[in-house]
């Protein structure tokens, strides 16, 4: 599941908020306002359910896996953390009106942008690989140095 927030703000998706993407926070925020109260609800910072597969959709119409206990709350993200000044899981209009100021915070070196390290969002890419950098044992994912994978084990 993808952080809303995360969607709307790196617009290019590589991890990081640009002066730019900082500057255009509070206006871009705004188009997650499904019912235009000028605030953000939990339910409008909800990150959207992945796609279900036929299958997946055949077992619930089915009625399989229902006693499944529904999965953990993912953590606040550090932009959640740094926009909800008063930590009621939602965005106020007062909250929205100082999303720069809010994001500024963050800006350790004092650069005018966010690096990942800052921002704590991670790129497409690596949103996409799902795991830890680099692939996992092995380094890259691909072949190990010099040479091809062995013989498939049987």
């Amino acid at each position: 599941m993808e952080d809303p927030l995360t969607k709307i703000l790196d617009r290019n998706e590589d991890g990081k908020l640009s002066a730019g993407e900082i500057k255009r926070a509070a206006t871009a925020l705004l188009k997650l306002d499904k019912d235009d109260d000028d605030a953000l609800s939990a339910e409008e910072l909800k990150p959207e359910e992945p796609k279900k597969s036929r299958r997946q959709k055949r077992k619930e119409k089915e009625g399989e896996g229902q006693d499944n206990p529904r999965p953990p709350k993912p953590p606040k993200s550090p932009l959640m953390e740094a926009l909800d000044t008063n930590e009621d899981g939602e965005l106020s209009k007062e909250e929205l009106k100082n999303a720069i100021e809010s994001l500024t915070k963050l800006d350790k070196d004092g650069d005018g942008k966010l690096s990942q390290e800052e921002s704590g969002l991670k790129s497409k890419e690596e949103r996409q690989r799902g795991g830890p950098p680099g692939g996992g044992p092995g380094g890259q994912g691909g072949p190990p140095p010099g040479g091809r994978p062995g013989p498939p084990r049987r």
